[in-house]
């Protein structure tokens, strides 16, 4: 790599002085993604303990900060996709984690629900076919033996393991229903969320207001995809004692469904006490205030 200002730049890294290392991190973020291979390379060399921390942080700091505007311009386009969304959400965890990479780890489950369905099928039938292809024959389940780990919240740790919490799994179920253009969408259920599948015939997924449709019957992935009707959601909610309120019925957009994820991820780092972790996703949180 030829040596130019950003060579020059990095060198500064080892200065002892406090405050011209300030001023030269705080450069480096600010030109941001274009010094991560140079980061690289010295991070390779790096001669002391010290050093090595320094650009650990400088590259998790440019990554972070370019994650915030990449979730941000999701939430504000249209589209909304979700398999975007999804990776988003998976790269703070893995920042070098590729689309495709996740895309390709679902392709073997997405082709084989996609064999099995037809549009002779009724939306009951179809789900009952991605129940079985899920549940029974991949066991995607609940991480019962860690249940509060925030590992168990990246779709990523599922493609892995088979494993991860109500949120992840619920959000995999309708990454994998999406991506066969099912019309199926998260709903804000107090505890954990379920998902609604859309009254909707022949209309792609991508780009559509969830919220203009009805719900033909609703699904609990976390609970094997078990299929609710509206009377279901209402009983469960006056056993539980909670004020009945029409957005727990509602479908919602793609971006309200990575929030709910981010929230469920604050919640569990703050309980395995990762307070840097929990301050990062509030950030990211404040995307949507």
């Amino acid at each position: 790599m030829e040596r130019g200002p950003e060579d020059s730049l990095i060198r500064l890294l080892d200065d002892p002085d406090e405050l011209v290392y300030q001023s030269v991190s705080r450069k480096i973020r600010e030109i941001g993604p274009s010094m991560l291979p140079y980061l690289d390379a010295l991070l390779k060399h790096a001669g002391n303990r010290i050093s090595h921390e320094r650009i650990e942080e400088l590259v998790r700091s440019i990554h972070f900060i370019e994650l915030k505007k990449e979730i941000a311009n999701w939430v504000s386009d249209p589209k909304q996709d979700l398999i975007t969304g999804t990776w988003l959400l998976n790269r703070y965890q893995f920042p070098d984690l590729m689309i495709d990479e996740m895309r390709g780890g679902m392709k073997s489950i997405r082709d084989e629900i996609w064999l099995e369905i037809n549009e002779k099928l009724t939306a009951l039938e179809k789900i009952r076919i991605i129940n079985t292809i899920l549940f029974e024959k991949y066991g995607i389940r609940l991480n019962e033996e860690h249940p509060e780990s925030p590992g168990n919240n990246f779709i990523k740790r599922i493609l892995d393991t088979g494993k991860g919490n109500e949120i992840s799994i619920t959000l995999f179920y309708a990454l994998i229903c999406q991506e066969l253009d099912l019309p199926v969408f998260v709903t804000q259920m107090p505890d954990y969320p379920i998902l609604a599948y859309l009254g909707l015939h022949d209309q792609s997924v991508t780009g559509l207001n969830p919220a203009l449709y009805d719900a033909l019957f609703y699904i609990n992935p976390s609970n094997l995809g078990t299929v609710h009707s509206q009377k279901d959601i209402t009983d469960y909610l006056m056993r539980k004692s909670i004020p009945i309120e029409p957005v727990f019925y509602m479908p919602s957009r793609n971006s309200t469904f990575i929030r709910i994820c981010l929230e469920r991820l604050a919640v569990d780092y703050e309980l395995a006490g990762s307070s840097r972790r929990f301050d990062e996703i509030q950030a990211l949180l404040g995307i949507w205030k």
